[in-house]
């Protein structure tokens, strides 16, 4: 008897629930921001790399042209900063084409990175990562030249981007990279959001580079965001070397030049990446009142 009323309720409540699904709103499908990827060979070191590029929500309603970020580091500077862009662009920061340069295909991603990013060969840097990653160090001028000559011209030829802001964020390596860049060839970006510079690298020759760039120039155009966290210290002097940078830079009093360092308490090297791109990105990209 028990189980006869138990099975009458159940066919009793089951048009009520079969009504409750078929006629409740779906929820949407999660996805992660679209973005295109793009193979691409570089004529500078013959390495194969693959730009990975979201575009803005508004884009495909529009003929505006956008600024456009180049991102590194690819295994987690584009994933943020490609999440951060879709939240904040258009509601605190202007929108932006977002580009994340992938580290060479078939290769290490230490030894890609450490060949790419690094402006000096310095096999033997105890800083350094694997000895095989150090043995290829010391090729940023050609990964430069392959950003200069055929990843810019492919974005102005494939796409919408205003030359007349253009962002270069980089972290770590990358940070070492985006310092080298504003030392050699400045006008490549008008913007520069630079994270935990390895300034340590090969005895600190990024300090050499830049004196040897303010003897034959007065003029460094760009506006430069630098941030490091104040736990960083600990096992690399990044704190303390990226205020001596900062002094050595404002002594020079280039002309165009704009220079903003803050030092994030309470973050590590692992943790700081997300806070100072924010504040970078709202520094460099902020709506127009």
């Amino acid at each position: 008897m028990f189980i006869r009323k138990v099975i009458a309720l159940c066919l009793l409540l089951v048009p009520v629930c079969s009504s409750t699904f078929v006629h409740a709103n779906p929820l949407p499908p999660f996805g992660y921001p679209p973005f295109e990827t793009v193979a691409i060979h570089a004529n500078s070191n013959n390495k194969d790399y693959e730009l990975y590029i979201q575009l803005p929500k508004s884009y495909k309603d529009t003929k505006a042209h956008y600024p456009f970020i180049i991102v590194n580091d690819t295994s987690f500077a584009f994933p943020i900063t490609n999440g951060a862009m879709a939240l904040m662009g258009g509601a605190v920061v202007k929108e932006a084409i977002v580009v994340g340069i992938s580290y060479s295909k078939g290769d290490d991603r230490m030894v890609s990175r450490t060949r790419d990013y690094t402006p000096t060969f310095s096999p033997v840097d105890k800083n350094g990562n694997s000895s095989t990653a150090r043995m290829a160090s010391g090729h940023a001028k050609e990964y430069v030249d392959f950003i200069e000559r055929q990843v810019i011209p492919l974005l102005k030829e494939k796409y919408r981007i205003d030359p007349k802001k253009s962002v270069f964020v980089g972290h770590s390596y990358g940070g070492l990279l985006g310092t080298y860049i504003l030392f050699k060839k400045p006008h490549l970006f008008t913007d520069y959001i630079i994270g935990s510079p390895s300034l340590w690298y090969d005895n600190r020759v990024m300090f050499t580079l830049e004196k040897a760039f303010s003897k034959v120039h007065s003029r460094l155009p760009a506006n430069v965001t630098m941030f490091v966290g104040s736990l960083e210290n600990d096992y690399y002097p990044m704190v303390t070397d990226l205020l001596a940078m900062e002094k050595q830079l404002r002594s020079r009093n280039y002309e165009g030049f704009s220079l903003r360092v803050e030092v994030l308490q309470g973050e590590n090297h692992h943790s700081v990446f997300p806070g100072l791109l924010s504040k970078g990105l709202m520094a460099t990209l902020s709506l127009e009142k």
